[in-house]
């Protein structure tokens, strides 16, 4: 299907103001009537005043008083309706590029996993701002006043001078053909130069972010001059491509400003002859004039509102990519929740390989694994466990076969009934920049920290210090500036290792799941903290199934079941006796492991 056109897209956000968008409409042509009126009383104010002056009699007083009421009255009712307008036209505005921003933010979380695996966040998040600041200057330049407010302008002073005089409405309508067909082939050009400048932008964007979000390192290695001059180059190309936009808007300018003096200097001399020949009065002579100026002006709006919104049509087709990429992983219409797990997850027969032309990343894995049970995954880096995992929670669905948890196939059931089971202690732990307490309880419907509402009922303080007690969380978190209600700064800077791993174990014990996920948990941990960790996971796993990802065999060798992956293949399972006699891949493991 044929993407459908950006400018529609963008109107369309209005769509549920329609009443509001009719006001406005409303109040712009009742303004424009408003302003069209004035040169008339102008000119029936200057003929009174050359008729008397030529001709003598009364002072026109009564006369010059009701012209200067009704010049008055105009302009009054013009800058009321013109307040009313700035303010309507405002909110609407705003209304519809926080819907837009809404849109785009909730796509861009609910992106399958491999999207965001090959993305950058920080230019996904920038093409966000980006795209939604130009939806808001694009409607504002549309129903704000710079395009549609002067062509009812525009229209109304052509339909005027029509009436009032052929030759004269001739005259100023004709240069304008020729200068739409100017603009409209400079502002393609802008169009296609701001595209790229667009790429560029996002470059830099992207590139500062990786940057910001490693400025350790870059400290480490003592590269921030480098760095800098990077950034310093980056930024310089995407100038260089930008300033060759602005010398079009140059060239454009300078063309309006030729043909508007064309068309002033045609209507003077025209109307002029007019003047001399007595077919039209001196007010009238001004009239043309005036409103020649008024056609003209809204004309110069025009010329520049066009390349703007061509220049912003590039940033707001890229929010428009996200919010049309692909959903690979959705609940159907007939979804139900999932049941608490109390039987076994069963994976048959199930492959999955990340492209149709990529190898298999997993191939024929049929298991069951009874409730209640101690899973660990082993085997070499790319062997499978991670996409394992990953299908279990549904990051993506297996490409053949299924997955069911007390036969319901994770297809059937709603994504968030699943995950409601499931908690994940990732080898890093990702924390957000906000109190401890509010990392613990993560989805739980807590208070987010920058707002004043959350989402259902907030977590209790003492089922916080329990999940924290039980993850050996609690004394160091006292030791901090605030206790549970220190900021952990921007992904948990201001913690250690260690500490970050534990406040993970706590959000996981505070979740109560029924499937724990342990992804490597006591890497890269000096001795103490991978002590403690170990007692607070074996505190955890209790009474759940559990799957645990780890490299070194010291940390599994107890489990229930050991599944051993070899080249995407589930190659043994059983126990670490069992696989000792039978599995190549873990007698090789153990013996590299143990050999000391």
């Amino acid at each position: 299907m044929k993407p459908q056109n950006a400018t529609i897209r963008i109107l369309s956000l209005l769509k549920d103001q329609k009443k509001m968008v009719a006001f406005l409409l409303f109040l712009i042509v009742a303004a424009a009537g408003l302003d069209i009126v004035v040169p008339f009383f102008s000119q029936r104010l200057i003929d009174t005043l050359v008729s008397f002056l030529q001709t003598g009699g009364e002072a026109p007083y009564q006369a010059l008083f009701l012209i200067a009421a009704g010049i008055l009255v105009a302009t009054v009712l013009n800058r009321i309706i013109a307040s009313i307008y700035n303010v309507e036209v405002f909110k609407t505005v705003t209304r519809a590029e926080d819907k837009a921003r809404h849109q785009a933010f909730e796509k861009y979380l609910y992106l399958h996993a491999l999207f965001h695996h090959g993305s950058s966040s920080g230019q996904l998040i920038g093409r966000i701002d980006r795209g939604a600041v130009a939806i808001y200057v694009i409607l504002y330049e549309i129903i704000g006043h710079s395009l549609i407010s002067p062509l009812v302008t525009l229209l109304g002073v052509l339909v005027v001078l029509a009436v009032k005089s052929p030759w004269i409405a001739l005259a100023v309508f004709l240069p304008l053909p020729i200068y739409t067909l100017i603009v409209r082939r400079l502002a393609w050009r802008i169009y296609t130069i701001e595209q790229q400048v667009s790429d560029e932008y996002e470059t830099v964007s992207k590139e500062a972010y990786d940057v910001a979000g490693n400025v350790l390192t870059v400290k480490k290695f003592s590269q921030e001059d480098a760095e800098t001059a990077h950034h310093v180059q980056l930024l310089k190309q995407m100038r260089t491509t930008q300033y060759a936009a602005e010398r079009l808007w140059g060239i454009m300018e300078t063309t309006q400003t030729v043909i508007a003096t064309v068309g002033r200097i045609s209507v003077i001399l025209l109307g002029g002859y007019f003047v001399v020949i007595g077919q039209s009065t001196i007010g009238e002579f001004v009239l043309f004039i005036t409103l020649q100026n008024m056609a003209y002006s809204p004309l110069a709006q025009l010329s520049n509102v066009f390349p703007r919104l061509r220049r912003n049509l590039s940033r707001a087709e890229r929010i428009f990519g996200i919010l049309d990429e692909p959903l690979h992983v959705t609940d159907t219409s007939s979804a139900k929740e999932l049941p608490p797990l109390a039987k076994d997850v069963v994976f048959a027969n199930v492959s999955f390989r990340y492209g149709p032309e990529r190898q298999w990343a997993l191939r024929n894995i049929s298991l069951t694994i009874p409730a209640g049970k101690t899973v660990a995954l082993v085997g070499r880096s790319g062997s499978g466990k991670t996409t394992f995992i990953n299908l279990l929670l549904r990051s993506f669905d297996p490409t053949e076969g299924g997955i069911a948890i007390d036969g319901h196939d994770l297809r059937d059931v709603t994504q968030e009934s699943l995950h409601r089971q499931i908690a994940v202690v990732p080898q890093e732990v990702d924390l957000f920049s906000r109190t401890i307490g509010d990392n613990i309880a993560y989805g739980y419907g807590t208070l987010h920290p920058h707002t004043s509402q959350g989402v259902g009922a907030g977590p209790s303080r003492d089922a916080i210090v329990t999940a924290a007690k039980t993850a050996l969380a609690h004394d160091f978190i006292l030791k901090t500036e605030k206790g549970y209600d220190t900021l952990v700064g921007e992904r948990g800077i201001k913690l250690s290792g260690g500490e970050r791993q534990r406040i993970g174990i706590a959000r996981a014990v505070f979740r109560d799941p029924r499937i724990l996920i342990l992804d490597e948990a006591t890497s890269h941990l000096d001795t103490e903290s991978e002590r403690l960790i170990r007692e607070a996971t074996d505190t955890l796993v209790k009474g759940r199934t559990s799957f645990i990802i780890a490299h070194r065999l010291s940390t599994v060798l107890h489990a229930d079941i050991i599944l051993v992956f070899a080249h995407g293949e589930l190659e043994a399972m059983g126990t670490n006796e069992e696989l000792l006699a039978k599995s190549p891949t873990y007698k090789r493991l153990y013996d590299l492991q143990f050999s000391a």
